[in-house]
């Protein structure tokens, strides 16, 4: 009577086994129990009526016949190995695990959500929110964009992209403030808690000198500040990218320009030892678009 095959998994076992060396290091490589493969391994055995299995001291190791079969079975397994690497591309995950800071999710990427599904259709991201730096490996994170105010790279850092600051207020008191810098002297002026010395940053960039005027209101974070400056209470202190979304749609308008840099950077940092580096490199490319300085 002719034997029958065995399956598949089981004989994957075996030839596992085999090059290993033991039941254990073998275990730990497919990702299964000791006990599983033990199991798998006797289960063999009964279908083939010989003994696999041979106690040697405190441990179990292959009989010759086993042996002689794994040395068998390997060519036939690298075949097969290679002919699905050769007829098939393994898909690419479909998703990316981005970190960053809660205000930039806020204001700049949610609003550019829907450019990033026309851009890359084929990825979806998992956003976590936070102002701590993540380790991440430890925490699962594909990707990171993280704030340097000091503009200071880190050397893993696949992009960095300069911040620009500059003032912004809403269409109606851009028409009043007329493209004339003096005239900040004349209309109440936002202070953002988050980054209070960026006035006095913006003020040293120019050429030339600019009184600005003492009405001031202290708001908690640049969320808040940069939606009352659009509502058209004051002018505020806007910063890429986390401006450009409203600049975009025309909410905020930035009278003076947007050429001027606090030397601050973002960087993105990635997680080489996660998802494909293709997938990774897409999702950087796309944030590189969209975090240049806006007109």
């Amino acid at each position: 009577m002719k034997r029958s095959v065995p399956p598949y998994h089981a004989l994957h076992v075996l030839v596992t086994v085999g090059e290993y060396g033991s039941i254990r290091a073998a275990a730990s490589h497919i990702g299964r129990s000791e006990s599983a493969v033990s199991h798998q391994l006797k289960d063999l055995e009964r279908r083939l009526g010989q003994t696999l299995l041979e106690r040697k001291g405190r441990g179990i190791e292959l009989t010759p016949l086993a042996l002689r079969y794994v040395s068998r079975l390997r060519e036939p397994f690298q075949h097969i190995g290679q002919a699905t690497a050769e007829l098939f591309i393994a898909p690419e995950p479909r998703h990316v695990v981005l970190t960053l800071p809660p205000t930039l999710a806020t204001l700049w990427l949610v609003p550019a959500i829907t450019d990033f599904e026309e851009a890359l259709p084929d990825i979806s991201l998992r956003l976590v929110t936070t102002n701590r730096t993540l380790d991440l490996s430890r925490d699962g994170i594909d990707l990171s964009i993280r704030y340097r105010a000091d503009g200071q790279s880190d050397s893993r850092a696949m992009l960095t992209l300069p911040e620009y600051a500059f003032p912004v207020c809403s269409p109606s008191l851009a028409t009043r403030l007329q493209k004339r810098p003096e005239t900040l002297a004349e209309v109440r002026r936002l202070i953002n808690d988050a980054h209070y010395e960026e006035w006095d940053i913006w003020q040293r960039s120019l050429r030339e000198p600019v009184i600005l005027s003492r009405r001031t209101q202290r708001l908690a974070d640049s969320t808040l500040t940069l939606e009352a400056a659009a509502q058209g209470y004051a002018v505020a202190m806007g910063r890429t990218p986390l401006t450009n979304g409203l600049l975009a749609s025309g909410r905020l308008i930035a009278p003076f320009g947007t050429h001027y840099s606090t030397g601050a950077i973002y960087e993105v940092v990635s997680n080489d030892q996660s998802v494909h580096p293709e997938v990774r490199q897409h999702v950087t490319d796309w944030i590189g678009r969209q975090f240049v300085e806006p007109l």
